[in-house]
């Protein structure tokens, strides 16, 4: 059976076993009760400290979660690095990853004014960190990486709103 970990699954949970840290109402989820009961094989725990073995699951998902981790200001935060890190320890093979693109439209109101972000990414971020990931685990990882872009203003303006990112689990 294909083993599939959400991590931060929120209210939409995608995987065979799905994490997050916030229940309830809080500010991430406006107004959508997150009830755990409700949600398949649910996992109350930290994206930073996750509770499983090494290679548990076939593929790790996280989508818009990486940017909620830490704590602010952000040049101080180690939280997504450890999540990053944490996800690709527990993956057998695969971690994929939706963010906001750090200079998208879409996100410029939370960007400036900080609001439930507490980390922006781009490519650069991403380059930075997965070599140190790599050396921390002893694997190395192959990277895809997809831009998703949505119009803001129609044949206008393309601006990149997530970045997608695919990382291939290989043993050295």
């Amino acid at each position: 059976m294909f083993e599939v970990l959400d991590v931060g699954c929120g209210t939409n949970p995608t995987g065979t076993v799905n994490v997050d840290l916030h229940v309830g109402i809080c500010e991430h989820r406006a107004s959508i009760p997150f009830v755990p009961k409700e949600i398949p094989n649910f996992v109350l725990c930290d994206g930073e400290h996750l509770p499983f073995k090494d290679n548990s699951f076939d593929k790790v998902f996280s989508r818009h979660s990486l940017e909620h981790v830490g704590r602010k200001p952000q040049e101080t935060n180690t939280g997504p690095f450890f999540m990053l890190t944490e996800m690709v320890r527990v993956a057998k093979k695969e971690v994929e990853i939706i963010v906001p693109h750090r200079f998208s439209l879409a996100n410029a109101e939370k960007r400036f004014w900080r609001r439930r972000h507490n980390a922006f990414f781009n490519l650069k971020w991403f380059n930075r960190v997965i070599p140190k990931v790599e050396r921390k685990l002893n694997v190395k990882l192959s990277v895809l990486v997809d831009l998703i872009f949505k119009p803001i203003i129609v044949y206008f303006v393309m601006m990149p709103s997530d970045i997608h990112i695919t990382l291939i689990k290989r043993r050295i």
